[in-house]
């Protein structure tokens, strides 16, 4: 092994990647309520894109939020991967259903409002107090 994977914060890279899978599962929910109201008239076609970039920077909120909490004490690294593990899965999913997946469907968009949406995440578990690491010290009695 590298001597950057041996140096990686011990269950980064599980929380991570289930981080993503949770980004990618809000996602997908979001996304259906939001296909729900258009359908309903609720919304017009015109809020698509703004929904799904706002559904995006949520899912990617979440996601990022679980690692943050998970790996508590640790790096902030696994913020950007989560984002990368979201957008690598969401990308994939694009080349699987549509013909074509282009830079002007507004890719840069949903891009940036996870990476949007992990930025926050990283700033509100920043801000969270520590919590006791679990080893607890007795008072000696004098």
């Amino acid at each position: 092994m590298s001597k950057v994977v041996m140096s990686l914060p011990k269950g980064m890279v599980k929380n991570s990647v289930i981080g993503g899978a949770l980004a990618l599962g809000a996602y997908v929910a979001l996304q259906l309520v939001c296909a729900l109201l258009i359908d309903k008239e609720v919304l017009g076609m015109d809020q698509l894109y703004p929904m799904v970039c706002v559904t995006a920077a949520l899912a990617s909120f979440l996601g990022c939020g679980y690692s943050v909490l998970r790996g508590r004490g640790t790096s902030m690294l696994t913020v950007p991967v989560v984002v990368a593990v979201f957008l690598t899965l969401t990308l994939a999913a694009a080349f699987f259903t549509a013909d074509a997946v282009r830079i002007e469907n507004g890719l840069t968009g949903l891009g940036l409002s996870m990476a949007a949406g992990g930025l926050l995440a990283a700033l509100v578990g920043y801000n969270l107090p520590q919590g006791r690491t679990g080893k607890s010290r007795r008072r000696r009695r004098s």
